[in-house]
């Protein structure tokens, strides 16, 4: 059997793990054909894989492109990638908490064959917020992001810290706005839930763990949801390492249905 042909765009710590996973055929019938990274020549990685650009990437004709690299990432090449007739798995989410850019995808999305995916990311359980959520049935949405300081803070400042803090207490749409790195969770939690501006997160930096842990608190007539993850990070310490096996999840069953609920 031929194997479908994936691009990547950006090659940091999930980047990376996604192409290793790949490449070492944790999932079958795939392949990665190129990767684009603004610091794509600064990477080892076999030359012809390597594009600078992403019509570059698009010349090597993927069938999927994901993305793993960030929320401008999303805005600039998204649009692009679906009407060149490519699926686009998308890993930052909080790109979507822009509504004008939330729109023009939405509107997009009605008029193409391209289809979008929203891997599940770091969380678990939004097979039960979406069966609630398109039963009418979800009444309240709370994501509880627990991280190490160097995930949340800068170098000094992370040090300087002594007890637990509170850094945010908003809506979906404001944390993914102003925590566009480490709130992905929060932006997919929204989208298979009761929306970014009904969805309540609250975001801490404790000195005392060295895990991504996120608890998610949900209730509606259905019943009560409570989930609560003690996620290893990656290289990066923004991301957990369930990031990357998720995208294997997406891939796995993208043939079967359509993940996103545009």
């Amino acid at each position: 059997m031929k194997k479908e042909s994936i691009g990547l765009i950006g090659f940091g710590a999930i980047g990376q793990d996604i192409y290793r996973k790949i490449s070492r055929n944790f999932i079958y019938g795939y392949k990665v054909v190129g990767v684009f990274s603004e610091d794509i020549n600064e990477m080892n990685l076999i030359p012809t894989l390597k594009c600078q650009t992403l019509p570059e990437l698009l010349k090597k004709k993927p069938k999927l492109i994901i993305e793993a690299a960030s929320v401008n990432a999303v805005k600039e090449y998204a649009e692009i990638i679906l009407k060149n007739k490519i699926d686009f798995l998308c890993l930052s989410v909080c790109s979507f908490a822009d509504k004008i850019f939330f729109k023009r995808i939405c509107k997009l999305n009605k008029k193409i064959k391209s289809k979008i995916y929203i891997s599940t990311g770091a969380i678990a359980g939004l097979d039960a917020i979406s069966a609630a959520a398109l039963s009418k049935e979800l009444q309240s949405v709370q994501l509880i992001q627990r991280k190490p300081p160097l995930a949340l803070l800068e170098r000094k400042t992370a040090a300087s810290l002594k007890k637990p803090k509170i850094l945010s207490n908003k809506t979906a749409r404001k944390t993914c706005l102003n925590f566009p790195s480490n709130s992905n969770i929060a932006g997919t939690l929204s989208i298979c839930g009761i929306g970014f501006d009904k969805t309540k997160v609250i975001i801490i930096v404790d000195p005392k763990i060295k895990k991504n842990i996120a608890e998610i608190n949900a209730f509606g007539k259905f019943g009560k949801l409570k989930i609560i993850l003690e996620n290893n990070p990656s290289s990066n310490p923004k991301t957990s390492r369930l990031t990357s096996m998720s995208v294997l999840e997406s891939l796995n069953k993208r043939k079967k249905y359509f993940l996103c609920p545009f």
